[in-house]
């Protein structure tokens, strides 16, 4: 879950607002910029950086080029981030089939119990089971998610309209937002 955190202050005289996009899973930054008040001719002034650690494979955009909303401006290696999500995937594939095992001997066990064939105990430790199986699934369904976030993440798109100011980032360069918000594109828009 994402959200928008906005600070007034001034620059030249002139009020703006800062805008820091966060996220819940501590990912320091998406987008820091200088967002011109409501009514003034001003543009506004976006330093955009990767939220997700990585290496920059390519930069798609040059200064001076127009962009619109959701274009590609530049993208990590994708390598690391597409494995996680595959381990993630079967991991959660895996969870999901202990979890058909476990209800299916717990219901086996809950039967054996109520014919009187089996002991109290053995009903228990095949609800543990089962309890276990469940937690295991929603782990496996965060973890899902988060490897998921983190790809998407891995590809620096324009948030709003406007022209390339200039591209700091470059192929090879390193960026980890949890050490130093590293910019990689500067863009103005109206």
């Amino acid at each position: 879950m994402d959200k928008t955190i906005y600070r007034k202050s001034s620059v030249s005289g002139t009020p703006v607002w800062r805008a820091v996009l966060c996220n819940v899973l501590g990912a320091a930054l998406l987008v820091v910029g200088l967002v011109s008040a409501p009514g003034s001719s001003q543009a506004a002034e976006r330093k955009l950086a990767f939220p997700v650690a990585g290496v920059v494979a390519k930069v798609m955009v040059q200064t001076g080029q127009q962009v619109k909303v959701g274009d590609a401006l530049a993208q990590l290696d994708l390598t690391a981030f597409k494995a996680l999500k595959d381990a993630a995937d079967a991991g959660l594939r895996a969870a999901g089939q202990t979890l058909t095992f476990a209800t299916q001997n717990r219901n086996r066990a809950k039967q054996l119990f109520d014919d009187l064939s089996t002991s109290a105990e053995e009903l228990e430790r095949a609800e543990l089971k089962l309890v276990q199986a469940v937690a295991d699934k929603v782990r496996a369904q965060a973890q899902a998610e988060i490897a998921s976030w983190n790809l998407n993440r891995a590809t620096l798109r324009a948030p709003s309209a406007g022209a390339v100011n200039s591209v700091p980032g470059y192929a090879g360069m390193v960026v980890d937002p949890a050490a130093a918000i590293t910019t990689v594109v500067i863009l103005s828009s109206p």
